[in-house]
């Protein structure tokens, strides 16, 4: 089992060049979680209504997640095995194409931005147990949230980490928003822990709850769900799978970026020839 040095300093010079911050040619470096659980009918995600004030993707259900911070990133004398158990950030970066370094940054993100969004922390103690209740490390969530502390910070005073076993790297998307701004997102696959529970207390999202992915899809298809392609794309891989073990045992493949808008891929033909009718535009009266 790696050894968790909590207690090591790192000079200045060994901070990651700001150049290795961003992603595909420029864009900004994101992360995003499909939380999943196994419902009564079958496979269920975790899914929220971004408020309309949000600068990117307004009115859009979207999965948990944001942008990666550079306090996500590692020192550059980074022990692979601080805060971080299960598999190795080399093997997380082979799969995604990253550096080390952008791999722990996006798992760091990715953990981050899911405990801010949904309270839920995917975390292990040092014997690698999974974190059953949340609830006692509010007070970080809203640190992290106001960015007093950094999910590095949170890990270390908790005396816990990132199981790299988790969150399986899923799709990477590079595209850009409504508003023009250019993202580079991971998205990452994970079960939701058991005695955990995703709450809707963010400031990012008019609502939040579980969903079966077929239904969100036909709610998209009746103007009553606004969808992004890329989370279009991976509801609609979902429905190939019964059960999250399912969904786990097959995100094992290397990622290949999906550039732009891929308007000629038959996959994803009906997302750029049906148009739905916009029932959300003309509730809100936007």
């Amino acid at each position: 089992m790696p050894t968790n040095n909590r207690h090591v300093s790192h000079d200045a010079a060994d901070s990651i060049d700001p150049s290795e911050q961003s992603g595909f040619f420029g864009a900004r470096l994101s992360a995003t979680v499909i939380l999943l659980r196994d419902g009564l009918s079958g496979l269920e995600v975790w899914m929220q209504e971004r408020v309309l004030s949000m600068p990117n993707y307004p009115g859009l259900t979207v999965f948990p997640g944001g942008g990666v911070d550079s306090r996500d990133f590692p020192p550059r004398a980074w022990d692979d095995g601080e805060l971080w158990l299960g598999r190795s950030a080399i093997s997380v970066a082979r799969q995604t194409g990253v550096t080390k370094y952008k791999a722990h940054a996006l798992m760091f993100a990715a953990v981050r931005e899911l405990f801010e969004e949904t309270g839920t922390l995917l975390a292990v103690d040092d014997d690698g147990v999974l974190l059953a209740d949340a609830r006692p490390f509010h007070d970080h969530r809203l640190k992290l949230e106001s960015h007093e502390l950094s999910l590095t910070d949170v890990l270390r005073e908790s005396n816990l980490n990132v199981h790299a076993d988790l969150l399986r790297p899923a799709a990477r998307w590079v595209g850009r928003s409504e508003r023009g701004n250019w993202f580079d997102t991971f998205t990452f696959v994970a079960a939701n822990p058991e005695g955990q529970e995703p709450d809707a207390h963010t400031g990012e999202a008019d609502d939040a709850n579980w969903f079966p992915p077929q239904l969100l899809l036909d709610g998209w298809r009746h103007g009553l769900v606004r969808l992004a392609p890329s989370t279009w794309a991976q509801l609609t891989e979902l429905l190939a799978f019964d059960t999250v073990e399912d969904v786990l045992a097959a995100a094992g493949a290397s990622l290949a970026p999906v550039i732009g808008d891929p308007v000629d891929d038959p996959r994803y033909r009906e997302f750029f020839t049906f148009v739905p009718v916009d029932r959300i535009g003309k509730r809100y009266g936007i």
